[in-house]
């Protein structure tokens, strides 16, 4: 016998049909008591999972689910990547978040940081993380053209630029080596405090970063709005109405739109949802390279992905583990420039060395190791992620055009509009919860209950007074508890 002969493979079976899958999932669902006489349409309509954006994910993706051409990577709309080669050469970004208040220990725990595997800082400064005064002492050992930093200063953002700013020229970094990004996000802190952050508050930072080509001044912080509980599609359209209105603020300040956009960084969350995150960072490039070539820029902008703080649990924390770690994967996977890695203990308080060194360390198997960086857009082409791509940028374009009619996301914060919007998925979410729809698992699934809690110190408080904070987990530990 030839190996011929031995290799007929798909032609010893029947074609695969649509109709054939049909009937054998019917079977399936007859022989687990499923009610398919009861069921009006199609049966595999009783295996779809419905989002929290208004679309279904099927059970089965075929040729005939094909979306509109996701071209090409660096090409616009840059669905499948901002740039060419994407992440091949050393990986995305690890850019690990810093927020102790204690000077000194933030100064080792970034220096530990930096000679492990971290390419980037993200620091807290001021009343909520490191203190304004202590910065330079914090990045005294820190070369800063090899190691950008990202500041999250809230309204101390100008003061904390201006000292940043100094301390690059007293290191005797030159201007084209200035890398990183002031943070300065007026609407994001309007959306957390409650209070009237006005939008051209971008306009300061923007001038202060203008002769660093590039230093970035601005971060479109989508996550107020997920830790508050909204869907994928929500997080995208209100961060694309905060892009458009910092766009607005600076284009009316004398910048280009061009150069408006470059002072530009999206900041989104990373969920153990592996594809709903690759999806929703592909959707979040390309409606913002709608945005831009309705208004003249070409230039895309780079991705910050954070893992999720809503997923966090206090129980059994050491699942986090492995949540952070799907998150992690699919933003990497997703196109992410920077990716965070919140360390496993984040929920209970500041994390400790052990809980860093895993967080820094995930990412570097997954580059490293697990050569994930490896292939641009590994996802790209699949009918399901194409699909559910373009449902999440649908759903956030609809958004985001329903805030611009009620005046712009100020307004929309303001009315009282984002808050309805978003407690209303939230509300969905735990009612899932509650009924066993959904599960966290330590928690509402096999839960320890001799478990022994871990301790740590608390987290300087958090901005307050606007979009609430949650974290699903954290009714039901504390129903296990009392």
């Amino acid at each position: 016998m030839t190996s011929a002969d031995q290799l007929k493979l798909a032609s010893d079976f029947d074609p695969a049909t649509r109709n054939r899958w049909q009937t054998l999932v019917e079977k399936v669902l007859r022989r687990s008591g499923a009610d398919v006489d009861g069921h009006d349409g199609p049966v595999e309509e009783m295996l779809a999972s419905p989002t929290y954006d208004g679309f279904s994910v099927e059970p089965l993706y075929t040729a005939d689910d094909t979306v509109t051409d996701a071209g090409f990577p660096g090409v616009s709309p840059f669905i499948r990547g901002s740039r060419a080669d994407g992440a091949i050469a050393g990986g995305w970004d690890i850019r690990q978040r810093h927020a102790h208040p204690d000077p000194a220990v933030t100064r080792q725990a970034v220096l530990t940081d930096l000679e492990h595997g971290v390419t980037s800082l993200w620091l807290v400064v001021g009343e909520h993380g490191v203190p304004l005064d202590a910065l330079p002492d914090v990045l005294t050992e820190v070369y800063l053209d090899l190691a950008p930093v990202t500041l999250d200063a809230g309204a101390d953002t100008a003061a904390a630029a201006r000292v940043l700013l100094d301390l690059h020229e007293d290191k005797g970094i030159q201007a084209s080596a200035v890398r990183g990004n002031l943070g300065a996000d007026p609407l994001g802190l309007r959306a957390r405090t409650g209070r009237p952050h006005e939008v051209d508050g971008v306009v300061e930072p923007a001038r202060m970063a203008e002769r660093y080509e590039k230093l970035r001044s601005v971060v479109v912080d989508a996550l107020p709005y997920h830790e508050a509980g909204s869907s994928d599609g929500q997080e995208l359209g209100f961060a694309l109405a905060t892009a458009v209105a910092y766009l607005r603020a600076l284009t009316a300040a004398g910048f280009s739109v061009e150069d408006a956009a470059r002072q530009l960084e999206f900041r989104f969350a990373a969920t153990a949802d592996q594809f709903g995150t690759i999806a929703k960072l592909r959707a979040a490039r390309r409606l913002w390279a709608r945005v831009a070539e309705v208004s003249g820029a070409a230039t895309p902008v780079p991705q910050h992905a954070v893992t999720s703080s809503t997923m966090l649990t206090r129980r059994d924390p050491w699942n986090n583990m492995l949540r952070t770690t799907l998150a992690c994967f699919s933003a990497g996977v997703g196109g992410a420039d920077s990716v965070t890695v919140q360390p496993f203990d984040a929920a209970i308080g500041l994390p400790d060395a052990f809980a860093r060194r895993i967080a820094r360390n995930t990412q570097t198997i997954l580059i490293e190791e697990s050569r994930v960086a490896g292939v641009i857009d590994p996802a790209g082409g699949s009918w399901y992620v194409e699909r559910h791509t373009d449902g999440l940028a649908r759903a956030g374009w609809a958004v985001f055009q329903e805030v611009e009619r009620a005046g712009g996301l100020a307004a929309a914060l303001d009315s009282g509009l984002v808050a309805e919007r978003v407690a209303a998925v939230r509300d969905a979410r735990t009612a899932r919860l509650d009924a066993g729809d959904e599960a966290i698992t330590g928690v509402t699934v096999f839960p320890n209950k001799d478990e022994k809690p871990l301790t740590r110190a608390p987290e300087p408080a958090q901005p307050s007074g606007g979009l609430p904070r949650v974290r699903y987990a954290e009714p039901f530990e504390a129903a296990l508890e009392g």
